[in-house]
């Protein structure tokens, strides 16, 4: 196998995620055969009795290889059920948000053993599931802070590299569960595509890697009524993740769809998308929002809180202040309001505070996102 490619300083840590099977094994191997400055981190699902075998061999071997090892175990289901989320939906989310926290710690590069099959499946999956442009990119090769270096290689190229090098791992059972749709697709809707075309999963892998490039030159500034629906429907799916879906929430192409017929319209119409977001459109901006958390702390005598009636800003009506700031219609009983009792407000979130209150408003964003209909890049965000 030709050596890995890595964006990254050959002396930088690395921290190679292990389940100890195949394809992440054979990631750990191929790196430390170039010399990397590794470190392994192992997380345990506990989905079975002896879930921690894994965990033990690859410590093991870490120790005698003298490179740093990192183990958890979480109790994957109880988080799922806790969430609402599916058991693989919930240990991604756990998994990604142990790594980052390691990396951080150690500022390292989180590297993944995603293969070309891996890449395959994830597209076949989301065409299932019903995606957009984004999610037939499949997996990403490259972030900021992550790297799959293996998405050319297959499974089968991975597990001859081990072998030649008479190294064994791990096969975890649920990798052979049919209640995932992953592992049906796996064992049963590849392998019958695969001999009505041997090379079904390369194609797929490419037709993955086309979707990517394509979502990229839409991703180009244009303006909001001259898009076409497809390219709108990237936008707004970028829209919304901007604005941090729940874990497990899906976006909806139906919705993106309707809300593009609606802006060659005057007329106002709103939308309730998943996640507890909203869309708006009032003939001039299309407006995004999401329910958020009021802010924790106040100055003395003050407190953070959502509209009443009676609420004034500088002695003038709030009510009528609002639509003047320009604030979406939706959005009016969402804001987050710096309130001296019992009716003076300090501070509305994103639109306007008094000097006085400066300090204890929060910058980050307040939940929406609003997009002036002339141009995609003049969108202003609060």
């Amino acid at each position: 196998m030709p050596p890995i490619e890595l964006d990254w300083p050959q002396s930088a840590p690395v921290l190679v995620a292990c389940s100890g099977g195949s394809d992440s094994l054979a990631l750990l191997y191929l790196l430390r055969q170039q010399g990397r400055c590794l470190q392994v981190a192992h997380l345990d699902h506990a989905g079975r009795a002896n879930s921690h075998l894994p965990a033990d061999w690859l410590e093991g071997l870490c120790r005698e290889w003298g490179i740093p090892f990192y183990r958890r175990r979480l109790h994957v289901q109880r988080w799922a059920r806790r969430y609402g989320m599916s058991w693989e939906a919930m240990a991604r989310e756990l998994r990604y948000h142990w790594l980052g926290h390691l990396a951080r710690q150690h500022s390292a590069l989180v590297v993944t053993a995603h293969t070309l099959d891996d890449q395959a499946e994830t597209f076949l999956l989301r065409l299932l599931q019903g995606t957009t442009l984004s999610g037939l990119a499949g997996i990403h090769a490259r972030t900021a802070t992550l790297a799959r270096p293996l998405l050319g290689w297959t499974r089968l190229q991975l597990q001859q590299e081990l072998r030649c090098r008479g190294v064994e791992w791990f096969e975890d059972p649920g990798n052979r569960d049919p209640r995932f749709p992953r592992v049906r697709l796996r064992h049963e809707v590849l392998p019958l595509l695969e001999q009505l075309n041997s090379g079904v999963s390369r194609h797929l892998a490419q037709l993955a890697q086309d979707a990517f490039e394509l979502r990229e030159l839409m991703r180009q500034p244009a303006q909001l009524l001259q898009m076409g629906r497809l390219q709108f429907e990237e936008f707004l799916h970028d829209c919304w993740r901007e604005l941090k879906p729940p874990p497990g929430v899906r976006f909806q192409r139906s919705q993106a769809t309707d809300i593009y017929r609606a802006l060659s319209s005057p007329e106002w119409r709103s939308w309730n998308l998943p996640g507890d977001f909203w869309a708006e459109w009032d003939g001039e901006r299309l407006c995004l929002g999401r329910a958020r958390a009021l802010p924790g702390s106040a100055p003395p005598g003050c407190l953070w809180r959502f509209r009443q009636g009676g609420d004034r800003w500088q002695g003038r009506s709030l009510k009528k202040m609002l639509p003047a700031w320009g604030v979406p219609r939706r959005a009016r009983d969402q804001l987050p309001l710096l309130v001296r009792p019992p009716h003076q407000v300090l501070a509305v979130l994103g639109f306007a505070e008094e000097p006085e209150v400066a300090e204890w408003v929060p910058r980050e964003r307040s939940g929406l996102l609003i997009v002036e209909a002339r141009a995609r890049d003049e969108q202003a965000t609060d």
